[in-house]
Order: C-alpha cells, then structure tokens, then sequence
C-alpha cells in the first residue's frame, strides 16, 4: 500500500510528476520538506525560488531518497488539457500496478476534469474499491511540493535534471 502526490509543470511539453510514498513514510517526509521553508513562507514552488536555493531544496530532496515517477507529453497545437489527460490516462494504471492506494492531485482549476478521467481509468482496471484519490493545496499539504520540485528539475534541464536524476526512477514519454 503506497501513497502518491502528483505536480505538474509546462516546458513545451506536458510534464506530470507523481512522487510514491510508503505511509511509514509520510509524516517524517512531510517534516523535512517543511524544514525547508524559510521563515514567512507557507510552501516550496521552484518557479519562485532562486538558483542558490533550488540547488539547497534539490539536495535535500536528494536525500530523503524519493521515488519520482515523470509522464511527458507532447503539447504541440492541441490544448494542454489533452496532454494533462494523456498523463493521467499513463499515471492511474501505473500507479495501480506498484501498489499505489491512494493519489493526491495538486488542485488547480481543472478538478472535475481530472476526477472524470481517474473514474474512467479506475473503471478500465476495475479497482475503484482499492485506489482512491483527492485534490488538495500545496499549502495544506507538504508532500505535494516534492512532485513540484522534481518536475520543474526535470523540465528545465541540463545541470537541474541531473541534480533530479537520482530522485527521478522513471520517465514516461507518452506520444499524441
């Protein structure tokens, strides 16, 4: 029984991460992602952080020997909902298959959208008893800054997805 944490993120592609957690896991993990926040900061979000602190909030990502799953799609002239689809359509059923129970979505305004394609994935598998998902904040909820990390790490590239690249155990690249 594992729990996931899904973040996206757009480099001229669709970029979907999903960290995998064991429960005895959860709260010591939350913990030190909360440890990272400077004072006055409610969360981690690499787009509003500078150089010298990304590199500090990859090392210590590094260190909490993560599991990050990333789902490329191409974007092209289609709209992004199509790609964030296609990620999903990857994600569920992979999920499943590493004994993931439960997913937390970052929410944003695309909810209901993203509950009819998992319900549409769960009933292709037919394990909508075992898996269940939510959507919540990155302000509520830590662990949803580690998938932020790694995706921004991943999409940006070069010396950032290498200092990624230990924490990143697959990448998926999912054709339109």
């Amino acid at each position: 029984m594992m729990h996931g944490f899904m973040d996206e993120s757009t480099r001229g592609r669709y970029l979907v991460c999903v960290v995998v957690l064991a429960p005895v896991d959860l709260s010591p993990t939350r913990q030190a992602l909360k440890k990272l926040c400077k004072p006055g900061q409610h969360r981690i979000h690499m787009s509003s952080e500078g150089d010298s602190r990304r590199r500090e909030i990859l090392s210590a990502i590094d260190q909490l020997g993560l599991q990050g799953h990333v789902y490329e799609s191409d974007i092209g002239s289609r709209p992004q909902r199509q790609a964030r689809d296609d990620c999903l359509r990857a994600v569920v059923p992979d999920l499943v298959n590493i004994n993931v129970t439960r997913l937390v979505i970052e929410s944003c305004d695309q909810d209901r959208q993203d509950r009819l394609v998992v319900q549409e994935c769960l009933a292709k598998a037919e394990v909508s008893d075992r898996f269940t998902y939510c959507h919540d904040r990155p302000t509520t909820e830590p662990l949803l800054w580690a998938p932020d990390i790694l995706a921004w790490a991943y999409g940006k590239g070069g010396d950032w997805r290498r200092r990624a690249n230990g924490t990143v155990s697959s990448v998926t690249r999912l054709t339109s």
